[in-house]
C-alpha cells in the first residue's frame, strides 16, 4: 500500500519519460529564436546572395530596419546595427544549440538577457503600468490578444525552467557528452583504486626500503 501511494503521488513510474519535457521546450523555443534572428538579419534574402560568400548572407537593408528597435540613448547609427546583428546572431546560434541540445544551460543565459532586453524595449513603447496591470488581470495567460510583454514573460519562464532541467536525457548532445565523460572518470577512478589497494601487489617494500610485515 505504501509503495502504491508513493508511486501515485510521485509518478515515479513515468520517470523514464522525463526527458520529454525539456525536449518539448527546446523544440518550441528553437524555431522562435531562429525566426526572430533570421528576420532581423534578412538571412539569405540579399539580392546578391551567394552561398559561398558569407558576406552576402545578411541583408543590410533589413538590419537597418530592424535596428530602429534599438535606436535611442547610446545606440545610434553603427552602434544600433552592431547590437541588432549581435542579438540576431545569438538568437540564431542559440536556436541551433537548442536543437542539438548542446551547451544548453550556457546559451540560455544570454538568451534570457536578450528576452529581458526586448521586454524592456516593449515596455518603453506600451507603458510599464499598463502592461503589468494587464498581465496581472489576465493571470498571465497568453492569447493572440495579449501584448508582447506577456509573451516575453512566458518565454522567460520557459528559459528559466529549461536552465534548471538542462537539455534532458537521451536526445541531447549534453547528455551524451556528460554520460561518456562520467563513464570515463568512473573507469579511471576504479582502475586507480584497484592498483592502490590490491592486496596481491608484488611491491612489498615501504619508502624506507624495509620489508612490510
Amino acid at each position: 500500500m505504501d509503495k502504491f501511494l508513493l508511486g501515485f503521488f510521485s509518478f515515479s513510474w513515468l520517470r523514464g519519460l522525463d526527458f520529454l519535457a525539456p525536449l518539448v521546450l527546446r523544440l518550441y523555443l528553437a524555431p522562435m529564436f531562429w525566426v526572430s534572428g533570421a528576420s532581423k538579419l534578412g538571412l539569405f534574402s540579399s539580392a546578391d546572395f551567394a552561398w559561398y560568400n558569407p558576406l552576402t548572407w545578411i541583408n543590410m537593408d533589413t538590419v537597418q530596419a530592424a535596428s530602429s528597435t534599438f535606436q535611442g540613448g547610446i545606440f545610434e547609427g553603427f552602434a544600433a546595427n552592431f547590437v541588432t546583428i549581435s542579438v540576431a546572431g545569438l538568437e540564431i546560434f542559440g536556436a541551433v544549440l537548442l536543437i542539438l541540445g548542446l551547451a544548453v544551460r550556457w546559451i540560455i543565459l544570454p538568451l534570457i538577457f536578450i528576452v529581458g532586453l526586448m521586454s524592456v524595449i516593449v515596455l518603453k513603447g506600451q507603458g510599464l503600468l499598463d502592461s503589468v496591470t494587464q498581465f496581472i488581470m489576465t493571470h498571465g495567460y497568453t492569447t493572440v490578444l495579449n501584448n508582447d510583454f506577456e509573451v516575453s514573460v512566458v518565454h522567460l519562464i520557459m528559459l528559466f525552467v529549461l536552465f534548471f532541467t538542462g537539455a534532458g536525457r537521451f536526445l541531447s548532445l549534453d547528455w551524451f557528452i556528460a554520460h561518456a565523460y562520467t563513464k570515463k572518470i568512473e573507469s579511471k577512478n576504479h582502475k586507480q583504486i584497484t592498483e592502490d589497494d590490491d592486496p596481491f601487489s608484488m611491491d612489498t617494500m615501504d619508502n624506507g626500503g624495509e620489508t612490510k610485515t
